[in-house]
């Protein structure tokens, strides 16, 4: 069997696998007027704790969690968190409604959370596409944190004009404006300028530098990161369409995590 078909096997098993362990695992973590949704696979024998954030599924179908079979035998705590927030129930990047960016504090106060009652002495924050962004965005504000980001924008406010995902861009920034979509372009750079951990973090990037994210987002955040002395290890693969990133990333995802642990 072709290894791109193996792949797509793969894909759409995990996604069935995920649907009824959502039934068992599922828990919700309450913060302000916030909810999230969330599922922690605990391993008592580790101090370290792999956060995964869910990409944005096709219109018309609701957020779901990401890797968790690819992660399944990774010896490690093991936290997915959902991102089911706006109107369409696609996400938000964790970020939150008409600029409060109440889901992003959540997500820290939930990370917070399970680093302290598990004890956790390793992070690893992962994800692709909008989690691969989000895992940059999070994983900046924990010293000494590990990133694998798979695919991310860094232009947000440019990236869902373009691919008309009105109902997340409304969620986040309330009334759109031209004003609005810059600012938000703009909130990734802030974050890694802030140098909030000193660049202690390392950054694994995986990207496709044939396809359009490469052009338009991810060109200018490792030059960003460069300029901003962050430690950068880049996976650079050989594909045209970014939906093609699902069939690449977990092979790499989970061999870097094997490198860290």
């Amino acid at each position: 069997m072709p290894g791109k078909a193996r792949r797509v096997i793969r894909k759409y098993y995990e996604y069935l696998t995920t649907k009824v362990k959502l039934v068992f695992s599922q828990k919700k973590f309450k913060s302000g007027d916030v909810t999230l949704k969330y599922i922690l696979k605990k391993n008592p024998e580790s101090k370290d704790l792999v956060v995964v954030f869910s990409s944005c599924t096709r219109r018309g179908i609701k957020a779901r969690y990401n890797y968790m079979r690819t992660l399944a035998k990774v010896n490690a705590n093991k936290l997915f968190i959902l991102d089911d927030f706006a109107t369409d129930h696609r996400g938000s990047y964790y970020l939150g409604y008409d600029q409060t960016y109440s889901e992003e504090k959540a997500t820290i106060e939930l990370i917070n959370y399970v680093k302290k009652n598990l004890e956790i002495d390793k992070l690893i924050c992962c994800g692709s596409s909008k989690g691969g962004y989000s895992s940059i965005n999070f994983g900046l504000q924990y010293e000494d944190s590990y990133i694998i980001a798979g695919g991310p924008q860094y232009y947000l406010g440019q990236y869902l004009v373009a691919s008309q995902n009105t109902e997340c861009l409304e969620h986040i920034v309330g009334n759109i404006t031209d004003e609005k979509v810059k600012k938000l372009d703009t909130r990734l750079k802030e974050r890694i300028e802030s140098k909030k951990c000193g660049n202690k973090q390392k950054i694994y990037m995986h990207f496709s530098d044939k396809e359009h994210t490469y052009s338009e987002h991810i060109k200018d955040l490792l030059e960003c990161l460069k300029e901003n002395e962050y430690n950068v290890e880049c996976d650079i693969a050989d594909y045209t369409n970014h939906s093609d990133i699902s069939y690449y990333f977990p092979d790499y995802l989970t061999n870097t995590i094997k490198q860290i642990l």
